[in-house]
């Protein structure tokens, strides 16, 4: 059987929200979906990728709305990785563009983030 897990992240990656925020944001997403298995917080370190899970099919420049190649923007994230995700903007292959990755549009939504609510 499987599971959905919706993962909220802010817009900007290296953003994290006083405890407070955080338990007042988790109680509410837990008022608001009361059959959700599990609301849960993760905050992590450093900047990471919060992925779609298996529910990965594209990614498209924002700008013109060409389909970036998998293979650009895998070694696009492999090298922001190397730098910690401390510099996230690339030069889309498409029209040129400078973009950060957290700006393209995946399909479905993901994104760059140290905080994330989760609802199971």
């Amino acid at each position: 059987m499987s599971e959905n897990v919706l993962k909220l992240i802010p817009i900007w990656p290296h953003y994290v929200p006083n405890a407070a925020a955080i338990r007042t944001a988790s109680n509410l997403l837990a008022q608001f979906l009361p059959e959700a298995e599990e609301t849960a917080s993760r905050l992590t370190d450093k900047v990471r990728f919060v992925d779609q899970g298996e529910n990965w099919e594209r990614v498209l420049c924002p700008v013109c709305g060409s389909k970036l190649d998998e293979n650009w923007w895998q070694e696009a994230v492999d090298t922001a990785h190397i730098a910690g995700f401390t510099d996230l903007y690339v030069d889309v292959p498409c029209c040129g563009a400078r973009l950060s990755l957290n700006d393209l549009e995946y399909v479905w939504p993901a994104g760059f983030a140290r905080f994330a609510l989760e609802i199971r």
